[in-house]
């Protein structure tokens, strides 16, 4: 495409306005015929007549259009007996509100002759582009609207998504900036375009921005939270006084912004209790020890949509009424805790109270808070893991723009590398690297080049940046997508870092949200693999997928030590990775039926004497403690409980019994004794079981015939 000629604005000042009109010319406007005979006026009313017929070829106007609306304007003109140049700001707003002629040409006239230079207050003003591209012509406006565009699909936007908003919103700019070029353009114009204006819109605005900044015309895109008004939380019913200290710790803190609002919008909340409980407390100083303790108790018995502000009071809120979580109320303290002592080490007041002690995390708190990664079931996970790798298109369970490629890349680098989500999010373009040479190990084994790759993790909350090594298969997947990625996109700024980075996810000159990865990619995988999207421990998401990936690492045989599976987890604390490597419950299960195996182990003592001499005389004799049993079915005997009067049993003190035991053909042995419900209340020490059992036992022969009770008649 030939770039037109530079533009030009409409040049009023050639023409000499005269401010009176002639009665020739007020003759000629009387007559309607006269009034739309185009060649007529040229030549009886020239200076009525060539401003008209200008705007008319600037503008690229159709000739029928541009007769008919002339025809108004010069009715109008001799109604009020003065040019239209010298008409008021009302004046030309009653004749653009009618329906006569055409709007987008009446107003290029009132802007560019009549100084009327807001459009956008006649009260049927629809299309924007259509009037900025009469107002500054329709050749201008095309092509800075394919330049615009142009840009826009190199980052990645469909031309039929481009048609639904580009050209009203590049209209509506460049009337509010009163100059169609892109290079005056400015940050400010754009947050001013946001303002007042629906979210769609203010979105649109928002995508503008990144087409601007991949031309170097702006040094970065707006930031979504500037259009969404994330910061604007209600201060309705909250003390004034209260409301000042906390924009005033916000305004100072310099916490990263997330945490920043969200610790603003507790102590807000605070605001709230103090409204309804402690009116009397408008300010730090005014706490005491007794206002701590009613907060601490209060928070104790909060429940779900208490104190809540009125900018979220819409919110749909899981759980609404139910007692607050834990960790809700480890952060209520958390926050009021750090704004306390954050006023007094700023010198903003001195406090009666410690925050430290009088608004310490209760105990019972502090022990049901905390982390707790849960584990994605192994056979769900690995399930998971397959499906990452097989992803095809056929599998996206909607028309989302991001490229396949993009999708895939996502996927594996969720399942095989264990970051956070927001690490997965802020990873650099150049973050993969092959694995160059061997890996000779201290045992020396050799890793061949080629076997994995090394990837760049971005400094994170616990960690500064550091390399992992991870499956070769992460490079593979982020190599096909940076083939298809967009390569004109401007780098954006880390909040956490502060300096300019071109993300691996970033597409349409914006990296991936927060919630793709639980909003999309999960949701793809589970389809895919055929699991539902939630397992044996509650609903699957991007933490608990990190999380099964440093314990499959800790539970292999020969896996990582803790030291190593801290530095490849990004730890900064053992403390933290022990949380992930918690024993599994099936681990655990397989180590109780071990031990309660053991358990049941009884004692057997044999003698291969009378083994070898075929002898009928008894030879195994079980270790009853201060007896032995000589019955050969001890194991299977029902009185085995209640063995003392029995002719099978042998005492310990005996002199058969001390015989046995100095033999040495008698070898000792184990065997596992299965225990029935009674035995095994017994084992547990229920006295009034063993009882029931021998009571239950005492009309049951024994192998002599006689009954336990027979046994003891005859011992009485």
């Amino acid at each position: 495409m030939n770039a037109p000629s530079p533009y030009v604005p409409f040049d009023a000042s050639q023409y000499e306005r005269q401010i009176d009109l002639s009665s020739l010319e007020l003759t000629i406007l009387s007559n309607r015929i006269r009034r739309s005979d185009w060649r007529y006026l040229q030549s009886e009313v020239p200076g009525l007549m060539r401003p008209l017929a200008d705007i008319a070829a600037h503008s690229g106007v159709s000739r029928r259009l541009a007769t008919s609306s002339v025809a108004t304007i010069l009715w109008s003109v001799f109604k009020t007996g003065k040019p239209y140049w010298c008409w008021s700001e009302s004046q030309w707003l009653t004749l653009l509100c009618s329906r006569a002629g055409s709007r987008p040409y009446l107003a290029s006239v009132a802007y560019h002759l009549g100084g009327f230079q807001t459009p956008q207050r006649i009260a049927k003003f629809r299309q924007p582009a259509i009037y900025a591209s009469f107002i500054f012509g329709h050749e201008v406006f095309r092509h800075e609207h394919a330049r615009l565009s142009q840009s826009l699909r190199s980052l990645g936007y469909a031309a039929r998504h481009l048609e639904q908003f580009l050209s009203s919103v590049l209209g509506a700019l460049m009337l509010e900036n009163g100059d169609p070029r892109l290079e005056t353009f400015t940050e400010e114009l754009l947050l001013k375009g946001q303002q007042h204006r629906s979210e769609g819109i203010a979105r649109s605005v928002g995508k503008v921005s990144h087409g601007l900044a991949a031309m170097g015309i702006l040094a970065k895109p707006l930031r979504m939270r500037g259009y969404i008004s994330w910061r604007k939380k209600s201060i309705e019913g909250i003390d004034a006084g209260w409301t000042m200290w906390c924009r005033r710790w916000r305004d100072t803190s310099t916490l990263r912004p997330r945490t920043r609002e969200s610790n603003y919008s507790f102590i807000l909340r605070v605001g709230v209790w103090l409204a309804r409980e402690q009116p009397s407390i408008a300010a730090p100083t005014d706490w005491s020890m007794s206002t701590c303790a009613a907060f601490i108790a209060a928070v104790d018995r909060m429940r779900v949509g208490e104190w809540a502000l009125e900018s979220a009071k819409g919110t749909l809120l899981k759980g609404l009424g139910q007692p607050i979580a834990a960790n809700s109320k480890r952060g209520f303290l958390h926050a009021l805790r750090r704004f306390f002592t954050d006023f007094e080490l700023w010198g903003w007041g001195r406090l009666k109270f410690s925050p430290r002690h009088h608004l310490a995390t209760p105990r019972s708190v502090a022990f049901n808070s905390g982390v707790n990664p849960r584990v994605i079931d192994d056979s769900t996970w690995l399930k998971l893991i397959w499906a990452s790798l097989n992803l095809e298109r056929k599998d996206l369970l909607s028309e989302i723009h991001y490229p396949l490629s993009m999708v895939q890349a996502i996927a594996v680098v969720w399942t095989h590398a264990g970051l956070r989500s927001n690490e997965i999010m802020r990873l650099d373009k150049g973050c993969a690297h092959p694995q160059t040479n061997d890996v000779v190990h201290e045992d020396g084994t050799i890793v061949p080049a080629g076997t994995l790759c090394y990837l760049d993790i971005p400094a994170s909350k616990t960690f500064k940046a550091f390399v992992k090594p991870v499956a070769v298969v992460v490079k593979e997947r982020i190599d096909a997508w940076l083939a298809d990625r967009p390569t004109n996109q401007a780098a954006l700024l880390d909040e956490r870092t502060g300096e300019k980075v071109s993300y691996l996810f970033q597409f349409r000159g914006k990296r991936i949200g927060s919630g793709v990865i639980n909003g999309t990619i999960i949701p793809m995988l589970c389809a895919k693999a055929g699991v539902p999207l939630e397992d044996s421990r509650g609903r699957i998401t991007s933490h608990r997928g990190r999380a099964s990936a440093v314990t499959a690492l800790a539970s292999v045989p020969q896996g990582m030590s803790l030291i190593e599976l801290m530095q490849w987890s990004g730890h900064s604390s053992p403390t933290s990775t022990l949380h992930y490597i918690r024993i599994r419950p099936t681990k655990l299960a397989a180590s109780f039926v071990k031990a309660d195996q053991m358990a049941h182990m009884v004692s057997v003592l044999i003698d291969h004497d009378v083994i070898a001499r075929h002898s009928d005389e008894p030879y195994t004799f079980y270790d009853l403690g201060d007896s032995y049993c000589s019955n050969p079915f001890w194991s299977s005997c029902p009185h085995r409980m209640a063995c003392a009067g029995c002719d099978f049993n042998l005492p310990k003190v005996s002199a058969k019994a001390q015989v046995l035991e100095s033999k040495a053909s008698a070898r000792r042995y184990l065997e596992t004794v299965p225990l029935t419900a009674e035995e095994r209340a017994i084992v547990e020490g229920d006295l009034e079981k063993l009882n029931g059992l021998i009571r239950k036992l005492d009309n049951v022969p024994t192998l002599d015939g006689r009954t336990p009770a027979e046994i003891g008649k005859t011992e009485r």
